[in-house]
C-alpha cells in the first residue's frame, strides 16, 4: 500500500500540464506529447519496433530504439527514433524521448526546435554509445559523420530544462519520491540525486564508471573501492528508513551530499596518484 501510494503522488507530479508558452519548443512538446502517449503502455511501444538498448543509466534511465525511424532521414517530434523508460515499482514508465539524425562530414544538427547546441553528438556503434565505459567518454567527432541526439524529457519534468541530456529528478522518481520543485540550484543538488541512486541501481554504473577510467585496479584497491560502495549504499539506505514521506528539507538534501562526497573522497583514497587524477576528471561523479 505504501508503494503504491509513493507512485499516485509521482504520477501526480509528473503529469502537471507543462506550460505552453508561444515559441518553436512549446508546439514540439505539445506534438510529441501527444503521439507518445502511446507509448506509455511499453508493449506498444515493442509491437511497433523499438527495443532495448544498452545499459540503465541513473539520470536517463533505459533507451527503447525503433533503428528505421533512425535511418528514415526524417525529424519528426510526433516520432522520436527513441523513448526511455525506468521501472518505478516493477512496473516500466516511459520518461521522454529522444531524437537520433545521421550527419555526414560537415553536417551540423539542425536549429530547431531549440538551437543546435541542445543536440551532442554520438561517432561510435549505437552499441557502444549506450553502454559503458564508452557513454561517458568525453572524446569529440569533431565533423566527421556521427549521430545527433536530442533528447525532451516530455513526461518527466525536468529541472535541468526539457532538453537537458541528463535528468536528476529520475533518482527520486525511481524510489516514489517528489523531488524538489521550483527550487534554486543550490536547494536540490545533483549530488544528492546522485546518492539516492546509489539504492536505485545506480551503484553499478558508477563503478563501472570507476574500473572504465581507471584501467585494471589491484585487488587491495577494488576491495576498497567495493567498501566504499558498499559503506554509502547502507548511509543512504538508512537515511531513507528513518525518514518521513514528503519533500526533503534543505538539511537531508545537503546530508545526502555530503554521502556523495565521502563516497568519492573514501574512492580517492583508495588508488594510486596516477589513478586519482583520472578519476578527478571523471564526468560522472
Amino acid at each position: 500500500m505504501r508503494r503504491v501510494f509513493l507512485v499516485v503522488a509521482v504520477f501526480i507530479y509528473v503529469l502537471r500540464a507543462m506550460p505552453q508558452e508561444d515559441h518553436p519548443a512549446a508546439a514540439f512538446i505539445q506534438s510529441a506529447r501527444m503521439a507518445t502517449a502511446k507509448y506509455r503502455d511499453r508493449s506498444v511501444a515493442i509491437a511497433e519496433g523499438y527495443r532495448k538498448i544498452g545499459t540503465d543509466f541513473p539520470g536517463m534511465g533505459e533507451h527503447w530504439i525503433n533503428i528505421d525511424l533512425v535511418f528514415d532521414n526524417k525529424f519528426d517530434p510526433a516520432h522520436p527514433e527513441i523513448l526511455t523508460y525506468a521501472d518505478v515499482a516493477g512496473t516500466p514508465q516511459l520518461l521522454g524521448v529522444a531524437y537520433a539524425l545521421p550527419l555526414l562530414k560537415g553536417e551540423s544538427a539542425p536549429e530547431w526546435p531549440v538551437g543546435k547546441e541542445a543536440w551532442h553528438d554520438h561517432f561510435r556503434t549505437l552499441e557502444d554509445e549506450t553502454a559503458l565505459p564508452q557513454h561517458h567518454t568525453p572524446v569529440s567527432a569533431g565533423d566527421a559523420p556521427r549521430i545527433t541526439m536530442l533528447h525532451a524529457w516530455i513526461w518527466l519534468e525536468n529541472p535541468a530544462g526539457v532538453f537537458a541530456a541528463d535528468n536528476w529528478a529520475l533518482p527520486y522518481f525511481r524510489l516514489g519520491m517528489q523531488p524538489p520543485h521550483n527550487a534554486a540550484p543550490h536547494d536540490a543538488p545533483i549530488t544528492a540525486a546522485k546518492a539516492l541512486s546509489l539504492v536505485s541501481g545506480g551503484a553499478g554504473y558508477f563503478a563501472a564508471s570507476i574500473r572504465a577510467a581507471t584501467g585494471p585496479l589491484t585487488g587491495g584497491e577494488q576491495k576498497h573501492i567495493d567498501a566504499a560502495f558498499a559503506q554509502s549504499h547502507a548511509a543512504v539506505e538508512q537515511f531513507l528508513r528513518a525518514r518521513p514521506l514528503g519533500t526533503l528539507t534543505h538539511s537531508e538534501l545537503d546530508h545526502l551530499s555530503a554521502i556523495w562526497a565521502g563516497l568519492w573522497k573514501a574512492v580517492d583514497a583508495s588508488v594510486s596518484h596516477k589513478m586519482r587524477l583520472r578519476l578527478q576528471e571523471l564526468p560522472t561523479r
